[in-house]
């Protein structure tokens, strides 16, 4: 065979393997030529009408009310699971719809047991919990939680990843076994029979909290984020962004902070928010000189503060609201300041930087014309529909139907927006695969939350941690950080906030942390889990668009998320930073947030290096940024008196510098 044979034929060969890896292409040519090919196509539409099937589902509930718990979190679960069972092969890699091979067999026996797991609950969902409590389980109830937990487990496996999977092998061992641990973990001797039963029949467990927040509100803003997405609302806001800043040095990382701010706040995926926005801005980055780990940090940096940044945060403030009792609407005036201090300190840290490089802006060729933007400008209707909604008052599910009415309609309005029913049709799709993983990651942590509760773990872990500390409150807020950015790696802002909290937050409540303030500490440290060294997979994600070292982009990302690792310790001891139960008045309130906002710029010239170039100039504005931020007058005239002195030193070092060059002259 020549080479020029060879070429051609590679070139094909990876355009075959992606075809057959791509359902709508299955699908086109079953519609064509029906009789010919393999039966993988049939496989294709089959999980295309699924996950159809479920958006409308999903898209239904609020129109007549949520069914019971048994009814709906089941079937949400097996229409979810299916659609990952069918989209994702047992190597967890997209499957292959041309080419069937003998690990269909297993994909088959494990849609049998999810499609059994889950009918067994919704054909008699009034008896399903009665049947546990009561003692009157039958052996098949026992075979399919067994099944059902495998089922979860290996999907774990497919689509998140090896750690998840191996860390849920571990809790259950942990729960069969555990009992003769030593010290803490040791626990009362529980049978397999309960242990398993516990995890499928009760709302403790796989069928708990995780999973109905994803089924009742969570699923409907993924479908309403793939709306916007797909009628431009992202373009419309990557363009936004570079209109503001584009053109100031280090524009395209200030791109990449405006963009991911707001596109992040509705992803709901830290990664997907990455891989979204990264695409367009890292390049950009690269190009006026920043270096590809440095541009890959930025972003993940950016993407992940998305989840902390108010009016949705990801949804996981619904979440919250629903944990805590405590309103939508305090939750988000409470995450409302420290989401602006995180960014102010982003966005001056690269400012800083860029100034300090002499790095130029966006190219005038890639600035967006006038035109453009305001071709686009009525795709801002949806996510001003949907927060008008939740500010009125009205619930989650209601204000995510208004958003996704709002965003059909809204882009009807333009040929370059509208939808068709194709469109329409993907969208639905998209929203039920990109919900994929955030289910399995809630049913995951339905079984680690489940096991906890059924060992007690978290109680005697939350009593050990209380007395190791003595009532050390900084020792406590240390151990309750690290114990959050190990057990939320890997895990999506939701799912990494629930496991998190149920041994976190008693911890800090116990201590005295008011309940926003310890649910937002546990929130913070989840979610930068996904930026944190050794999984990070934000940081992951980023780097495989800069083509930079892992290693060193996980380091940027810290370094660049800075203010974020530090609010948290913040307002913990100074609740009022959160507004929400404060007594303070409207001059009170202006007095706190300038001299929070002046504080997060201190540690944005911390982080750059300039103009505080020397390791004690940096660490001097790392204090003044505590002194500032800090709602203590004393505290703050010091960081205005240091801030002052500095600048007035450099001044006149520089004055006599000058005067030295001069007289030589």
């Amino acid at each position: 065979m020549s080479k020029s044979t060879e070429l051609t034929k590679a070139p094909q060969a990876v355009k075959d393997k992606k075809q057959a890896r791509d359902e709508w292409f299955g699908v086109r040519g079953l519609l064509t030529s029906p009789w010919k090919g393999g039966w993988g196509r049939w496989l294709a539409l089959l999980g295309i009408v699924i996950a159809v099937g479920a958006s409308l589902y999903h898209i239904y509930i609020p129109f007549v009310g949520a069914y019971e718990t048994f009814v709906l979190r089941p079937l949400h679960l097996m229409l979810i699971g299916l659609v990952g069972l069918i989209f994702f092969d047992i190597r967890g890699r997209q499957r292959s719809f041309l080419a069937p091979d003998w690990t269909w067999l297993i994909d088959g026996l494990l849609v049998l047991a999810l499609v059994g797991a889950s009918l067994n609950a919704i054909l008699n969902p009034s008896g399903f919990e009665e049947r546990y409590a009561f003692y009157a389980f039958t052996q098949m109830d026992i075979a399919l939680a067994v099944a059902l937990v495998v089922v979860v487990v290996e999907l774990a496996r497919r689509c998140i990843g090896l750690p998840i999977a191996a860390l849920l092998l571990i809790m259950l061992a942990y729960g069969l076994w555990g009992g003769e641990s030593f010290s803490i973990f040791r626990h009362r001797p529980i049978p397999p029979t309960d242990l398993f039963l516990s995890l499928y029949m009760t709302t403790k467990g796989i069928f708990g909290s995780p999973i109905g927040a994803i089924a009742t509100y969570v699923f409907l803003f993924i479908i309403f984020g793939a709306f916007i997405e797909r009628s431009q609302t992202g373009m419309l806001i990557q363009r936004c962004g570079l209109a503001l800043t584009g053109r100031s040095p280090g524009g395209p990382a200030k791109v990449a902070v405006v963009t991911s701010a707001s596109f992040g706040s509705i992803s709901g995926s830290a990664l997907a928010n990455v891989m979204a926005t990264g695409a367009v801005t890292i390049p950009l980055m690269k190009r006026i000189g920043i270096k590809p780990h440095n541009a890959a940090g930025i972003e993940a940096a950016a993407s992940s503060g998305g989840q902390l940044t108010p009016p949705i945060m990801g949804a996981v403030a619904f979440v919250m609201a629903d944990i805590t009792g405590v309103p939508y609407t305090d939750i988000i005036i409470a995450a409302a300041l420290p989401a602006l201090l995180f960014y102010v300190s982003l966005f001056m840290a690269i400012d800083l930087t860029a100034r300090r490089d002499g790095m130029q802006g966006v190219p005038d060729e890639m600035m967006p014309k006038k035109g453009e933007i305001l071709r686009l400008a009525h795709m801002i209707l949806p996510l001003a529909a949907l927060v008008a909604t939740l500010i009125a008052g009205y619930s989650p599910m209601m204000a995510a139907l208004v958003g996704l009415g709002t965003a059909i309609v809204a882009a009807s309005l333009r040929p370059e927006t509208r939808l068709g029913l194709r469109d329409i049709v993907q969208c639905l799709h998209v929203g039920a695969r990109t919900t994929v993983i955030a289910t399995v990651a809630c049913a995951a942590a339905g079984i680690v939350v489940g096991v906890i509760n059924e060992t007690g773990l978290g109680l005697r872990l939350s009593s050990q941690l209380l007395t190791i500390t003595d009532g050390n409150m900084f020792l406590a807020l240390i151990l309750v950080m690290v114990t959050c950015v190990i057990l939320g790696m890997g895990m999506p802002t939701v799912a990494a906030y629930i496991v998190t909290v149920a041994i976190g937050g008693p911890i800090l409540i116990e201590l005295g942390v008011p309940i926003i303030a310890a649910h937002m500490f546990v929130l913070y440290f989840a979610v930068l889990s996904l930026i944190t060294p050794p999984v990070m997979i934000a940081s992951f994600g980023a780097a495989a668009l800069a083509d930079a070292k892992v290693a060193a982009t996980g380091n940027a990302a810290v370094k660049y998320a800075g203010m974020a690792f530090m609010m948290p310790f913040i307002f913990v001891y100074n609740p009022e930073l959160l507004i929400i139960g404060s007594d303070m008045g409207p001059v009170a309130l202006v007095y706190t947030v300038i001299t929070a906002v002046a504080g997060a710029v201190a540690f944005g010239v911390a982080v750059s290096g300039h103009p505080a170039k020397t390791i004690p100039e940096r660490l001097l504005y790392l204090g003044i940024a505590y002194c500032m931020v800090e709602p203590s007058h004393f505290l703050n005239l010091l960081g205005l008196v240091l801030a002052g002195a500095h600048i007035a030193t450099r001044y006149v070092l520089a004055c006599r510098a000058s005067s030295s060059t001069m007289n030589k002259e």
